[in-house]
């Protein structure tokens, strides 16, 4: 715990609503609940995109890399300060269960209790509409949730023909660690960079492609290399882009937080799915075209938290060349495996100069 409390100043008289954006920085499995005493507010962007603002809000989790912007009505209360909280979401696997923290909304010159001790039953119990709770809790009978696929961005999707390419990426953790189709990102394999020096690629330690593309689990007994490789997505500059994150209710019903470096990615849909073989339900439930998308005004995001027992569809126009990469945001998830690196386009798209240095030149 850090003291003194921050505090954050506000003057209703020379402006009657502030804008607050929530970072998580977390790096384990670590959702955090945030509210603001006797102030309900509005939601208008996640991880920096606009979204058609989501009045009287009491509370909102963020998850690994996500950020929420909120604005705050401080007209017509009294002046005091009221205490912002921070708890970590409940849950058998929430890393940060019973952990909270407190900053201040200060009007004007009002007295702070630097004293002050966070309580975790308030910073988790607050009555009214809760934006992008832990899907892995029974929240209180006074809350309302209010999933990230419930928002709707402030644009209409550019690109709402049928995808060029589909993935379907199933996440888990396993004996050998956290994984996408069981599968795990073989870092060591990487000993150039992939952008800059392309035809240096060990070619011998990528995985098979159909893992991810027809929604299949690797077998490390078949699998020449027993689910151990670079896993990476191949798509064309131009495509439209679809990915089933999949997860299943497992022993271990963690919410991984998924972000993708070099694209914001629309949120279409989501859904549940049963216990026995989930992609091939997922898969066959796509192509025979009964997976419903909001296809109008879906919200942007580049990190999202996975859905234990379901699934999320999320989809991005493939506009930027070049090698980026997709993962877990839970650090030891990172470490595990649970990778994936999506290649758009080929090295003729990008442009590296001539006389780039090359991994062991001078």
């Amino acid at each position: 715990t850090v003291q003194p409390w921050q505090k954050f100043t506000v003057h209703p008289e020379k402006c009657s609503s502030y804008r607050f954006r929530f970072i998580s920085s977390v790096d384990l499995h670590c959702p955090i609940q945030v509210s603001i005493e006797d102030h309900n507010f509005t939601v208008i962007a996640s991880d920096g995109e606009y979204i058609e603002p989501e009045e009287n809000v009491s509370s909102l989790t963020l998850t690994n890399g996500e950020r929420f912007d909120i604005l705050v009505d401080v007209s017509g209360h009294e002046e005091r300060a009221y205490v912002i909280r921070f708890g970590g979401a409940p849950g058998e696997f929430a890393n940060c269960k019973d952990m909270s923290a407190i900053a201040f909304l200060q009007y004007g010159h009002s007295k702070v209790d630097q004293k002050l001790e966070p309580n975790y039953s308030e910073s988790i119990n607050v009555p009214g509409r809760h934006i992008n709770p832990l899907p892995t809790i029974e929240l209180p009978s006074d809350q309302v949730p209010v999933p990230v696929s419930d928002l709707h961005s402030i644009h209409t999707l550019d690109h709402q023909g049928p995808a060029d390419k589909t993935f379907y990426l199933q996440f888990g953790d396993g004996d050998n660690g956290a994984n996408v189709n069981n599968i795990l990102f073989d870092l060591k394999t990487i000993t150039t960079p992939l952008l800059a020096q392309e035809e240096d690629q060990n070619q011998a330690a990528l995985c098979d492609a159909s893992y991810a593309e027809e929604g299949l689990i690797c077998n490390p007994s078949l699998d020449k290399h027993s689910c151990a490789c670079q896993n990476i997505l191949n798509v064309k500059t131009g495509d439209v882009v679809e990915m089933f994150l999949i997860n299943p209710d497992l022993e271990v019903p963690i919410a991984h937080p998924i972000h993708l470096h070099g694209y914001f990615f629309n949120v279409l849909g989501s859904g549940s799915i049963p216990a026995e073989n989930p992609m091939a339900f997922i898969r066959q439930k796509n192509e025979e075209g009964n997976i419903e998308r909001n296809l109008d005004n879906p919200p942007r995001k580049d990190s999202i938290q996975t859905i234990p027992g379901g699934y999320l569809l999320i989809r991005f126009y493939a506009d930027n060349p070049g090698y980026w990469l997709m993962h877990c945001h839970i650090s030891f998830d990172v470490i595990e495996g649970q990778v994936m690196v999506v290649k758009v386009g080929d090295r003729s798209e990008w442009d590296i100069p001539e006389d780039f240095p090359e991994c062991g030149t001078k």
